[in-house]
């Protein structure tokens, strides 16, 4: 999950297309899928990140990108730059999808755009063109995620249980994620959790949950001397019960550099308040986790 300051910038989307998702995408075929993936390129601000047009950034990966594309089963291709065109090329089949589920263009647009910000977190440490974490996007692009507001909603079976709560392994679970793109503030989040309330039993009634989850290093208890008790994190870390935790260095890379090492922490230079606090917890030997929250549904 990735928070507000952290080190990498995003991409500058631009508005979303006027009804675009009513026309002329209704065939999966590659022509159509290239044009639709050249438009998001844009749209998504990654011609801008990279200083190169579409043609000359992506189109070179096109052969292996269309074989991904043209398979039933999305399986991706370890090639950054491969990927990167497969995930915007495999848009245009989730925009089938969308349609024949009657989601909302707005949910679909935000949505896809975590491929900008995947694709921009990787910049930011690389210097490439690509994704590294295009599995994570496997949810997004086979209608499984949903952007509804300012959190991210994943429909998965529980990897842990809860007795207290009655929650065992294999439960229907609704998970919450945190994008990067804006402050956590309550009020933003309590209209996201209002929509997914209203979201699922719409447009997927047969999955049937009882609890939103939660695992994410912006649930550790231990960062709250850092960010302070009347912060959007301790805010939201308040929504949850918290069932388990686990030592984790997630936290030095959501908040320093996604591919930071132990080693390199101590050189370095923080951008903002947050990361040097943390980057001297860390120098300290102070330990971070990972938690794993439920919210009834």
């Amino acid at each position: 999950d990735l928070p507000v300051g952290a080190a990498a910038g995003k991409p500058g989307r631009k508005a979303l297309p006027e009804k675009s998702l009513q026309v002329g995408y209704k065939m999966n075929n590659i022509e159509q899928a290239i044009s639709f993936a050249r438009q998001e390129y844009t749209r998504q601000g990654l011609d801008a990140l990279y200083q190169k047009d579409f043609e000359e950034a992506l189109l070179p990966a096109l052969s292996q990108a269309a074989e991904i594309y043209r398979a039933d089963t999305l399986r991706w291709s370890g090639d950054p730059k491969t990927d990167l065109l497969a995930a915007l090329l495999w848009s245009q089949k989730l925009l089938n999808d969308y349609q024949r589920h009657q989601l909302p263009d707005e949910v679909f647009y935000h949505t896809i755009d975590d491929i900008g910000r995947w694709a921009c977190e990787y910049w930011s440490y690389s210097g490439k063109i690509g994704l590294a974490e295009s599995a994570w996007l496997t949810n997004h692009l086979t209608l499984r995620l949903f952007q509804l507001g300012r959190l991210q909603f994943c429909m998965e079976p529980a990897d842990f249980s809860a007795p207290a709560f009655g929650l065992e392994p294999g439960e229907p679970l609704v998970s919450v994620h945190i994008c990067r793109g804006g402050s956590l503030d309550p009020a933003a989040c309590d209209t996201s959790f209002a929509r997914a309330r209203a979201f699922f039993p719409k447009h997927f009634p047969a999955y049937a949950f009882r609890f939103f989850s939660c695992h994410s290093w912006l649930l550790d208890e231990t960062l709250l001397p850092l960010v302070g008790v009347y912060s959007n994190i301790s805010f939201f870390q308040q929504r949850f019960q918290i069932v388990g935790r686990t030592a984790s260095n997630a936290a030095a890379r959501y908040v320093l550099r996604w591919d930071i090492q132990p080693d390199e922490i101590a050189a370095f230079v923080p951008q903002n308040r947050f990361q040097s606090q943390l980057k001297t917890q860390l120098l300290s030997q102070q330990q971070f986790y990972e938690a794993t929250g439920i919210l009834a549904r």
